[in-house]
């Protein structure tokens, strides 16, 4: 909805323009949407060159350009949730679980196309390889400014977590903690958008020009550099609330969808060398010191959670209707084969509780036993929302960095393209980071 309404304002911003250069020009009025064309492209083309050091700065004769690319991107997004041992049967004071997942997606081959007028234009690439995904962008890069938009959609199905869990040694009554990293395979994808708007000041603009780095839209002649300050935008949504993930979102603490907002100001240098005729190596670095940053975290509970998290305390009336059930150690043996299809295995599952459903038995807390396997039903992975946390975080720093090599030639252009970005985030039972980069190979001409 917000791109719809960005694109719809910046229509009706040029169709304002182009309508009243008509109405004040009789001579464009005749010549119809040419003659506006004309006047528009003249206006943009006049305030490019206006103001420029030409011994620096070159504007090409051919103003559109549409570019091929090629992109590798990959999304890292690091949390934090800690689970006390309160949540579970006849725990000992500081016992627990830190659950720390790591959604790490798989490097993502795109494909996609740019078109555009003098470095301002529009972007789509879809991904062929790894995760699946989308990316949208919108490019303005003035002769002073620079604004970039990008919107990015992904899923992925194997988070990589880190599990510590803390316990008392019942003979020795000390603290220990034992644990391991491994991949965790998920039923339903987790769902996950960025968008990130991002706009900075060109201090340096008789000289220097972003526009020749970013799109090749102009000729940087001679080296030079600028320093940069803008303010951005960023937000993000991960969504994991998915019934066949319950057990998932029952270790991120009830926690099923995490919503960030972040808005920064930042400053920064970009320098342009030019080694010689032709090539153009840029590198930008622009840290930002965020002053809002809001998080929302959904919170889902589910039969999965309240079996798992059954109180010692009789009286309770959710440990009264959640009983646990339990079957032996020996017998899931032979039930679940970890080197076997998962659907024969839940086939085997099926059929034992079938035939053995009368001997199953549900135990109180005191027979609670590691030894022996958890039976759960469908209908206890049955996600049930409750509520949402709020939460305003500190102000942090995060790091925004770029490169380009490019090398044009005639009409035609070649490009590498680098960026990574930082985003951090914090809300009341976990905290996080979120590490974004892509690289992308392009090749353009000039009309």
């Amino acid at each position: 909805m917000r791109i719809i309404f960005i694109s719809m304002l910046l229509a009706c911003t040029l169709s304002g323009f182009a309508q009243n250069s008509a109405n004040s020009d009789s001579v464009a009025s005749k010549r119809g949407l040419k003659g506006v064309y004309d006047k528009v492209t003249t206006f943009f083309d006049s305030t490019r060159v206006r103001g420029h050091d030409p011994r620096y700065i070159e504007m090409p004769k051919q103003p559109w350009s549409v570019m091929v690319q090629n992109a590798y991107d990959q999304t890292d997004l690091k949390m934090n949730s800690t689970m006390d041992g309160s949540q579970f049967p006849k725990a000992e004071p500081g016992e627990g679980i830190d659950w720390n997942p790591r959604i790490l997606t798989k490097v993502s081959t795109s494909v996609g196309a740019w078109v555009g007028y003098r470095g301002h234009g529009i972007g789509y690439a879809v991904n062929v390889g790894g995760d699946k995904g989308t990316s949208l962008t919108l490019t303005s890069t003035g002769k002073f400014y620079s604004l970039n938009f990008r919107y990015h959609t992904f899923k992925t199905d194997e988070p990589e977590v880190d599990m510590k869990i803390h316990y008392v040694d019942e003979e020795t009554g000390e603290m220990g903690v034992v644990g391991d990293k491994d991949s965790y395979s998920l039923m339903d994808p987790i769902k996950a958008r960025t968008l990130y708007l991002n706009g900075f000041y060109i201090f340096n603009y008789k000289r220097f020009s972003y526009a020749a780095a970013r799109r090749q839209a102009v000729i940087q002649k001679r080296s030079a550099g600028s320093p940069i300050a803008g303010i951005s935008f960023f937000h993000s949504k991960y969504a994991f609330a998915n019934n066949l993930d319950a057990d998932f979102v029952m270790m991120m603490s009830k926690v099923g969808t995490i919503r960030q907002w972040q808005a920064s100001v930042s400053a920064g240098y970009s320098y342009n060398w030019v080694p010689a005729k032709g090539w153009l190596i840029n590198a930008t670095v622009l840290p930002s010191l965020t002053f809002y940053d809001k998080i929302k975290v959904s919170l889902y509970d589910s039969p999965y959670s309240r079996k798992t998290f059954a109180l010692s305390d009789d009286d309770d009336k959710d440990y009264v209707k959640y009983k646990k059930l339990w079957v032996p150690e020996d017998d899931l043996k032979n039930i679940w084969n970890n080197d076997a299809p998962e659907a024969e295995n839940v086939e085997r599952l099926n059929q034992y509780i079938a035939d053995n459903k009368e001997d199953l038995h549900y135990c109180d807390p005191d027979e609670y036993d590691w030894n022996h396997a958890y039976l759960f039903t469908e209908n206890d992975l049955t996600l049930e929302p409750y509520g949402t946390q709020n939460r305003n975080g500190r102000v942090s720093i995060n790091f925004d960095a770029r490169a380009t090599v490019a090398y044009q030639w005639s009409r035609y252009f070649v490009s590498l393209y680098a960026q990574f970005d930082t985003f951090s985030y914090r809300y009341k039972t976990g905290h996080g980071h979120i590490n974004d980069w892509s690289a992308k190979a392009s090749f353009g001409v000039r009309f």
